[in-house]
């Protein structure tokens, strides 16, 4: 059992475009080897069309334009977006007049209100970021790619400078190219560098999705400014979360921990029962209030349920909220980014995926993961009946984690008051 882990693999620099997006491919993704080579037979086919396409256009003054209009890509999850936040706070210092417009999925859109690092929003749903079925994902029927192709035609009308994707992905590079930004930065390693006007040499060193973001400035030639992920609420908001918290008998001075047992698969939920026994017994040695947030409300809540302090809130009065918490206890999900981004400690417990890749930053934040297995990372279609990767993780070693970031916090909060 590992508590804290902060081994990262180290890779000598040096290496080509060609050598580092072949390492690449072991360190930074998980792609098959059946996956690789439909990417390679899909490159086959667009590569004679975008020939075609961009014959006249190897034009290498291109690249130089003053960048007016920037646009910046990222439409899945709400952790996504929370650890691009380093790169945008960046890019608005280094890009001080320029335009810059995020793509990003609706649920997201709230995430970035009144933080000052986008001029516009296009939310769209991207079919192929709203399922875990493939055919769901792939569905031809689906109205969801009616709003991509608008998104494609918005994107040309608009004539973006440069764009930015960290994804590796062939689909968001292609996109990209469909949409005629003259500058297109991204990486090749994942597939379709060739859509792209700028390959990155990925970080082998820094393997975490930030830095992944992080590296696409360095290639533009603009020194990364910010390194952790911020986020902040409004003065109205805090006054907001304050009246609810009152009202739910929490009051100012109460060391307020934070539950968030949900996760957007169910592969990275470590189970109800468990947060259940766990925050009973912190509770029971610790002078501690809990509040636990559900993404909607319990039709028919069970009789446990009913006993707590339960919220179910919109987005940004659940950031007012979880910005009050002291510590937030949760899965591997996006309210584990967001609390880390809003200075709240955080024990987070790990399933399915990379920690190295995805783990919150910053020292006063712990993950509680099981190692040893050889199926990390699954990108949540696991290979068993169930997800052994969490089941096989006690209560106990999530206590001790917990304990622990209580008498820190603790510590730490008399300190300041001594002052």
């Amino acid at each position: 059992m590992l508590v804290n882990p902060t081994i990262q693999p180290t890779i000598s620099g040096g290496l080509s475009q060609s050598e580092a997006d072949a390492v690449a491919r072991a360190v930074l993704v998980k792609i098959s080897a059946r996956k690789h080579r439909m990417i390679r037979l899909i490159e086959a086919l667009l590569r004679p069309l975008v020939r075609i396409a961009d014959r006249d256009l190897d034009n290498p003054e291109k690249l130089d334009i003053e960048a007016d209009k920037i646009l910046v890509m990222e439409y899945w999850n709400l952790g996504d977006v929370v650890m691009l936040i380093p790169f945008l706070r960046s890019l608005r210092i280094q890009y001080p007049n320029a335009n810059i417009t995020m793509v990003t999925s609706p649920k997201s859109e709230p995430l970035l209100e009144n933080q000052g690092l986008v001029d516009r929003i296009l939310a769209v749903r991207v079919p192929w970021a709203q399922h875990y079925s493939r055919w769901r994902k792939y569905n031809p029927f689906s109205l969801h790619w009616v709003e991509l192709l608008r998104m494609i035609k918005f994107l040309r009308d608009q004539h973006f400078d440069l764009a930015f994707t960290a994804r590796a992905d062939i689909r968001e590079n292609f996109i990209l190219w469909l949409g005629g930004v003259s500058r297109r930065v991204g990486y090749g390693f994942g597939g379709g560098g060739f859509l792209l006007t700028d390959q990155a040499i990925p970080d082998l060193q820094r393997v975490h999705f930030v830095n992944r973001w992080l590296r696409l400035l360095e290639h533009v030639g603009c020194a990364p400014l910010e390194s952790l992920p911020r986020l902040q609420v409004t003065a109205a908001e805090e006054q907001s979360a304050q009246e609810i918290l009152e009202r739910h008998g929490v009051h100012a001075g109460d060391f307020l921990i934070g539950v968030h047992p949900g996760a957007r698969s169910k592969s990275r939920q470590w189970g109800e029962e468990n947060f259940s026994t766990l925050i009973a017994r912190l509770e029971a040695q610790f002078p501690v209030q809990t509040v636990w947030f559900q993404d909607h409300e319990p039709k028919k809540p069970r009789a446990e349920q009913a006993e707590r302090r339960t919220l179910a809130l919109p987005m940004r009065q659940f950031m007012a909220v979880l910005a009050r918490c002291n510590l937030l206890i949760c899965n591997d999900s996006g309210p584990m980014h967001i609390a880390a981004a809003l200075g709240v400690p955080v024990v987070a417990v790990f399933g399915p995926t990379e920690p190295t890749w995805f783990r919150p930053l910053g020292p006063e934040h712990q993950i509680v993961i099981q190692p040893g297995f050889w199926c990390r990372p699954c990108f949540d279609y696991c290979l068993f009946d169930q997800p052994y990767c969490l089941r096989t993780i006690p209560v106990q070693e999530v206590f001790q984690a917990c304990a622990s970031a209580i008498s820190r916090v603790t510590a730490r909060d008399e300190a300041k008051a001594s002052l």
